[in-house]
């Protein structure tokens, strides 16, 4: 009897997760899922994927980040029926008015990090694209050794995909004249980043968030990629 009653509990709390951060479990979901952060500005999510399988996305007051780890991976509109295949790496913001299904086909092994946002600005979030020069090329000693990509942004939240080559590291200052802000480091490699003194060895989908203005990446034996989510934080 007691075995039972702490099953019950334990499936409570896991539905409570899910509807907290707006993920609710479908007939088929994913094989597993981890809570990875939880502070004042991000709830973070990872899940894992090995068969064909749905995690529906109801976003509720939360808009929403899906960052795809693997191969297989897609997104479906309840809206409108369509089904936007997502590649390794791909970073998708959604808006808290739409409701989107995450999907995986195949048995290849991948994951999605989704990240619920804990503000919400009335400015349009953006993607960048042309005139804008959306990415720039990291050089060292004449030799383009990465490259860092701004994603999308309304002023307020902000989101960099960066890539550098093995044994490179790159130093970023994420200051901002307009006040405080939140950084959250999504690693889509495995790699080794610096703080502003706190060193973390981050696994391929493993997050950290920090308030440091200045973050320095090192791509170790093997090139690296990562994603960089900064809010700024209301002023009191």
């Amino acid at each position: 009897m007691k075995t039972v009653l702490a099953l019950l509990a334990l499936l409570a709390v896991t539905a409570w997760a899910q509807i907290k951060c707006g993920v609710q479990p479908s007939p088929d979901t994913a094989n597993s899922f981890q809570l990875l952060e939880d502070n004042e500005s991000y709830r973070v999510q990872r899940f894992d994927f090995d068969k064909d399988s749905r995690v529906s996305l109801t976003q509720h007051k939360n808009d929403f980040i899906v960052i795809a780890l693997g191969e297989g991976l897609g997104l479906s509109s309840a809206n409108d029926g369509h089904l936007e295949k997502l590649a390794d790496g791909d970073v998708r913001f959604l808006e808290r008015s739409t409701t989107e299904t995450l999907l995986h086909q195949g048995t290849t092994v991948a994951q999605a990090v989704v990240i619920a946002l804990k503000q919400h600005w009335d400015t349009d979030v953006r993607p960048c694209a042309e005139p804008k020069s959306c990415s720039r090329p990291i050089r060292a000693g004449g030799r383009e050794i990465g490259q860092s990509e701004s994603l999308f942004t309304n002023g307020f939240l902000t989101a960099y995909r960066h890539r550098m080559d093995r044994g490179g590291t790159l130093s970023t200052s994420y200051y901002s004249k307009n006040g405080t802000h939140h950084l959250m480091l999504v690693a889509l490699d495995d790699l080794h980043a610096n703080f502003e003194g706190t060193d973390q060895e981050l696994r391929r989908g493993q997050v950290f968030g920090s308030d440091a203005g200045e973050v320095e990446v090192e791509a170790g034996a093997h090139a690296a990629r990562w994603v960089v989510i900064r809010v700024e934080l209301r002023k009191d």
